[in-house]
């Protein structure tokens, strides 16, 4: 008698149970992706402050020259108040919160000026003013100083803080037309990391040349660091550099206006 042959039952496959047929990597964690992105902006930005050294070193060092200028001359000037020229003007310390609102208001109108006049003047030219201003406002500060007068020391230091304030607000805007598209983050950030040393190194020697010595010196530093920025903006200038008075960035990208210098 034939045996009957006895049926396997046909094997269903769950998504469980399913062989592997091929081998898929899990997905990237969040720290993972992470990395991933900084690697890449990190390979990125090296890249781009390579160009900028490369084909880009004289509008590079022209930022940095701006930014240096402004941040030595306004933090300095407020460091060497405050520790040398107040007291020898006999402006005591109760006195002082009412000094420095004085200067705060007036850089508020310094940068306010600096706002309007900023497209109707011209980029350039406003940036160069405003410095130049700043540098003949701290002269005039010298000048007070060596009266003894509280009254002419406060109006004058409320000058320089109005044409101090509309120069680096002018200068700010000004980085991000300096560099071309690509490197323009890598070329904002260096010129702002050279001001943050002006910035130090004015708090900490200002006040310490004014000890030993006068004001006048360190009042004619921060004059020569005023004048060092107007002659940044003027070299370029000279040069035919690109001005953004009433032009979007993206022109300024074109290879005429972001020629290498």
């Amino acid at each position: 008698m034939r045996r009957r042959a006895r049926r396997v039952p046909e094997r269903k496959f769950s998504r469980e149970n399913r062989p592997c047929t091929s081998w898929t990597a899990p997905p990237a964690t969040g720290t993972q992706r992470a990395a991933g992105v900084a690697s890449a902006s990190a390979n990125t930005s090296r890249g781009a402050l390579r160009e900028l050294v490369r084909d880009h070193r004289g509008r590079l060092a022209r930022g940095a020259a701006l930014d240096l200028a402004e941040a030595f001359g306004y933090y300095g000037l407020f460091a060497l108040l405050s520790v040398v020229v107040l007291e020898r003007v006999h402006i005591s310390q109760a006195q002082v919160p009412f000094c420095y609102p004085a200067g705060n208001l007036a850089g508020l109108v310094g940068g306010l000026a600096m706002s309007t006049a900023f497209d109707r003047v011209g980029h350039r030219g406003t940036v160069i003013g405003c410095y130049l201003g700043a540098a003949a406002a701290v002269g005039l500060l010298t000048s007070a100083t060596a009266t003894g007068s509280a009254a002419w020391v406060t109006a004058a230091f409320a000058l320089a803080n109005a044409f101090g304030t509309a120069a680096w607000t002018a200068a700010y805007p000004t980085f991000t037309e300096l560099f071309p598209t690509h490197p323009r983050g890598a070329g904002v950030g260096t010129s702002v990391a050279g001001g943050r040393v002006g910035a130090v190194v004015g708090t900490l020697a200002l006040p310490t040349l004014a000890a030993a010595l006068t004001p006048t010196p360190a009042y004619l530093l921060v004059v020569g660091c005023w004048l060092l920025g107007a002659a940044a903006m003027a070299g370029y200038a000279l040069d035919d550099g690109a001005d953004a008075t009433g032009r979007p960035l993206q022109a300024l990208a074109e290879p005429s206006a972001a020629a290498p210098g």
